[in-house]
């Protein structure tokens, strides 16, 4: 599965209490980037988020078009006020159409990807009436729990982008930034994904994202409608994979674009639905070639 993100709080602040039976859910970050919230000790957070792209057009001589859906199933947990820990398993699925001499062929590439153990630390936290800020440091171990010996329409072995795992370890390392007010939020992140080894492996990848959100509806006790709309700039930028003996794929790209993540908070559950639209695109066109991305997501607390 290719790279995504969680965490945030939202209204603490205002409420004056966190994680106890009457708070509302709190509202996270949309669904690019990553936020500085630490769960409280003993607290459970899972979460389900689905990615939806297709890149390509019709296919001509040579060419592929991809219909990818990733799915990401996560569970955190609260260790204590400064840190939490987090496993995430993606699962991946995506539908290939080749044109393999004039005639296109299809194939279905599907299985769990690479597991990830993140743990994340608050590091800063200044609060005041009606206003807060806190930034964290995020670092992660990625495990080849994936297959990547998937093959294309034409029988040959799939590039590491295309595999539900590349069957090396990797690292990530992050940074999340917050600033929460009365009526709105201000998120920013940064992370860079690495994975170790030479030859088949995917290519090192940084991205970048800021966002600005508002309360709609600001719910005041546990089962009241939330809803802050958030909307922001998402950025990433990744070097070509390699193949066995270190070759390039060169499918080295980078994309930029607008983001906009409506974000519903009702008890202890919160639903977010995110369009992302692509306004600067370089490099590989088969990696870029796509108008919109859309994400859903899905968490809880307990």
């Amino acid at each position: 599965m290719t790279r995504v993100a969680p965490g945030r709080r939202g209204i603490a602040v205002i409420l004056g209490i966190v994680f106890c039976s009457s708070a509302p859910a709190l509202a996270h970050e949309p669904l690019w980037g990553e936020t500085p919230v630490i769960f409280g000790p003993g607290v459970f957070h899972p979460e389900i988020k689905i990615r939806l792209v297709r890149v390509g057009g019709p296919p001509g001589p040579g060419e592929t078009r991809a219909r990818t859906i990733e799915e990401e199933y996560g569970l955190q947990y609260g260790i204590n006020r400064y840190v939490n820990v987090r496993l995430t398993l993606p699962v991946a699925r995506i539908d290939l159409d080749e044109n393999v001499a004039g005639s296109v062929r299809g194939a279905r590439v599907s299985g769990l990807g690479d597991a990830m153990f993140e743990a994340k630390y608050r590091f800063h936290l200044r609060q005041a009436t009606g206003f807060q800020t806190s930034q964290t440091l995020i670092a992660g171990w990625k495990f080849p729990t994936g297959a990547d010996d998937r093959t294309g329409p034409d029988g040959s072995r799939l590039p590491p982008g295309e595999q539900p795992g590349t069957g090396r370890q990797g690292i990530e390392i992050g940074y999340a930034y917050d600033r929460e007010r009365l009526v709105d939020t201000f998120w920013a992140s940064g992370f860079y994904h690495h994975e170790l080894g030479d030859g088949f492996r995917t290519g090192d990848m940084v991205e970048l994202d800021a966002a600005y959100g508002r309360w709609v509806a600001r719910p005041n006790v546990a089962e009241d409608l939330g809803v802050i709309l958030a909307i922001g700039l998402h950025a990433e930028g990744a070097a070509s994979d390699r193949l066995e003996a270190n070759l390039s794929t060169g499918n080295a790209h980078h994309v930029a674009g607008i983001q906009m993540t409506p974000i519903i908070t009702k008890g202890r559950n919160q639903y977010r639905v995110g369009l992302f639209v692509p306004l600067l695109k370089g490099g590989d066109r088969g990696e870029t070639d796509f108008g919109y991305e859309i994400r859903a997501g899905w968490e809880t607390f307990f």
